[in-house]
């Protein structure tokens, strides 16, 4: 027993000394008279209260006894658990609760826990057992590790082994920690699943090309089975290959060649026929998408008047072997291909070429209601590439069908004048600029000018320029589903001679197989494509995601790939380009269940685009279905190293004889803070009180 005081500070010495004289006047007025010295003592006691209490005293009481030491239940409810052959749910849960009863019965305190992906604080014997995707025993080693200082006498662990999170318990240091009693549920043999792991193919091909699809099938369990693996479009079968599995976690890889003979995006279904003794099923199909594109477009050329530009634009078209060129150019007995032929073909393209001139304007002008059908009906693009010969009044009719017009000329007609590429090329052609800008425009060859048009509703990719003045040079438009396109110097040739000998060759064929290319959409409309390796995922699984330019590049910008979760961004990743392999790739985690949005961002500067969008669906983690089977080896290493025992399932009644009382001497502090005493209140109420009767019957009141 200890009575401890706070240190008396000067406000103490100082009540003390007026206290001292005030029991002096008290002692000289009541003590010699007998009948007031009860008085003069109950005030005394009193003051010496007031000075022992603002002292704050503490009274510690200290005790010996004994207090029984408690188990921890850790109990693994796990999807997993439930899985083993000849064990129900039912069963492992009566079980376990079977278990817990017999050790209340024996008196031994016990606190139960549940354990997956986190801790709970309690076991509930419900409809809700194990069901946790996931299983951390790493976590349930710490929890034991901060309870050996407290009052823990050991801990019980009831689990198959199947740790998929958390760190490895095989390397983790467990001499501190109390004894470890393990029940193992299960066999030993693991059930058997198959699923496919991923599928490797381009997210872009052209019609009728050889592609290669690459399968990579997983297989757990002990495995010694051939397996039929197939893959399908729109209900048709497409390949059928027999894969001879190795099992025990391995990956196998299969192979199969198509051919797609149809255009636009065609889904591809590739499955693994399911094992009688399969665990789970779901993850035995895969659907991937795979964009298609033409292989072949159809180019109507009407040229009006012969000119050095006809043979230039036939040269570029042909330098590309999937375009089919018409050429209907104006002779003195008509058309070199009767114009018939020209209303009944469909095209993807008319260019006209120096067309409409004088000799042809009238019945051009007489064709523009019919011509304007043919472009809607057959969803048909049209480019005019402006010639010395042109008739401008003509020309006027087919620029309105393009919403353009001619416009008062803010330079000079019919000479030469400087000319550059606009900004606007960035955000149309992004990934198509990397020869075409420097940090200073490139000296192209000064070209002439015929007419100028009105900008207002078109997008301008390169303009003359004379001091502040800039006027269009090629102008692009969509009409949808249609595109424009507008050149409007007579000089193309011009341009190609003088440049066939210097590095500006290589731009300017670079620049007219992108507008010829964008005009008749043969990227489908985009300019690179994205898929991911597979359709579903499970959470917290690697998604990964592929992209291809639709034409080569040597360098490419940053790309990043941006994850939403109920229109929230949850995520961004950066996505690498490998120019050696010409494809964009990239991984993001699973990490919430449902439906993902995706979203793929080029970036260069101050410049970005979103080029390539989708979704994916992520279902519940079923990784611990993977390998379903009783881990022995790392459990019996947490009971060998911490002085506990193991058991198997089917002798589990056994720990009962290693689970008993124990109990610890301890000291138990008690301590008695006086202020804070409701005793000590009623003990001044009562004094005063005495004090008050008795100056009431000495007649002082």
């Amino acid at each position: 027993m200890r009575l401890l005081f706070t240190k008396p500070d000067q406000l103490f010495w100082l009540s003390l000394l007026i206290i001292i004289v005030i029991l002096f006047i008290y002692y000289r007025r009541f003590y010699a008279n007998k009948q007031l010295r009860p008085l003069f003592l109950i005030r005394v006691f009193l003051f010496s209260l007031f000075l022992f209490i603002y002292l704050n005293p503490i009274l510690t009481i200290i005790q010996s006894g004994k207090r029984d030491l408690k188990w921890n239940i850790y109990i693994d409810n796990s999807l997993s658990m439930s899985y083993h052959s000849n064990l129900s749910s039912n069963s492992l849960s009566s079980g376990i609760d079977d278990i817990i009863d017999r050790l209340e019965k024996k008196e031994i305190p016990l606190e139960i826990y549940n354990f997956g992906s986190k801790i709970d604080t309690n076991w509930n014997n419900g409809e809700d057992l194990f069901n946790e995707t996931s299983t951390n025993i790493g976590q349930v080693l710490n929890h034991i590790e901060q309870d050996i200082n407290k009052d823990l006498a050991g801990s019980i662990i009831i689990t198959d082994g199947q740790a998929n999170q958390g760190f490895d318990v095989l390397a983790s240091n467990l001499n501190t920690i109390k004894p470890i009693h393990i029940i193992g549920v299960g066999d030993k043999n693991p059930l058997v699943d198959i699923a496919i792991t991923s599928i490797n193919a381009p997210p872009v091909i052209i019609k009728g090309e050889n592609i290669e699809i690459e399968v990579l099938v997983s297989s757990y369990g002990i495995v010694n089975k051939r397996v039929n693996v197939t893959i399908n479009s729109k209900n048709k079968l497409l390949g059928s290959k027999i894969l001879n599995l190795s099992g025990n976690g391995s990956i196998d890889k299969i192979r199969f060649l198509i051919n797609p003979d149809e255009t636009g995006e065609v889904e591809y279904t590739v499955q693994v026929n399911a094992l009688p003794d399969e665990v789970n099923i779901s993850n035995n199909k895969q659907i991937i998408p795979i964009q298609v594109l033409r292989d072949e477009y159809k180019i109507a050329i009407i040229t009006g008047a012969p000119n050095f530009n006809t043979g230039v634009l036939k040269n570029m078209l042909k330098s590309n072997k999937k375009f089919e060129i018409d050429h209907y150019f104006l002779t003195k007995n008509g058309y070199s291909k009767p114009l018939k032929t020209f209303w009944d073909t469909r095209y993807d393209l008319i260019l006209f070429d120096n067309n409409p001139v004088k000799q042809n304007a009238e019945e051009w002008e007489s064709y523009l209601r019919v011509f304007a059908k043919k472009l809607l009906s057959q969803k048909t693009s049209f480019a005019i590439f402006i010639g010395n010969d042109i008739d401008k009044k003509s020309l006027s009719s087919f620029l309105s069908l393009m919403d353009l017009k001619f416009k008062k000329p803010l330079i000079q007609l019919g000479s030469e004048h400087s000319w550059t590429l606009s900004k606007n090329w960035k955000s149309h052609f992004l990934l198509q600029t990397d020869n075409l800008f420097d940090e200073k425009d490139y000296d192209y060859p000064p070209l002439s000018i015929n007419v100028e048009i009105d900008s207002l509703n078109s997008v301008v990719l390169a303009n003359f320029f004379n001091s502040d003045i800039s006027v269009p040079l090629i102008q692009i438009a969509e009409k949808t589903p249609l595109r424009y396109l507008v050149f409007s110097s007579p000089d193309l040739h011009q341009l190609f001679y003088k440049t066939q000998n210097n590095n500006y060759n290589i731009i300017t064929n670079q620049i007219f197989t992108t507008l010829f290319s964008w005009i008749m959409k043969t990227g489908n409309g985009k300019d690179i494509y994205f898929r991911l390796g597979k359709d579903t995922y499970q959470q917290g699984e690697k998604v990964t995601i592929i992209g291809k330019p639709i034409i080569d590049i040597e360098s490419a910008y940053d790309a990043y790939v941006h994850i939403y979760s109920n229109g929230s961004k949850i995520n961004s990743k950066p996505i690498q380009y490998n120019s050696e392999t010409g494809y964009y790739t990239g991984n993001f985690w699973a990490s919430k269940t449902g439906k993902l949005h995706y979203e793929i961002e080029i970036v260069h500067g101050n410049q970005s685009r979103i080029v390539s969008q989708g979704d994916l669906l992520v279902r519940e983690s079923q990784i611990e279905l993977n390998q379903v089977f009783l881990k022995k080896e790392p459990l019996v290493r947490i009971t060998g190293e911490t002085n506990g025992t193991f058991h198997l399932w089917s002798d589990k009644l056994s720990i009962l004889d290693k689970i008993n009382i124990q109990s610890n001497k301890q000291k138990v502090f008690r301590k008695i803070i006086f202020h804070d005493s409701k005793w000590l209140f009623f003990l001044i109420i009562i004094i005063f009180s005495i004090e008050w009767l008795l100056r009431r019957k000495n007649g002082m009141i």
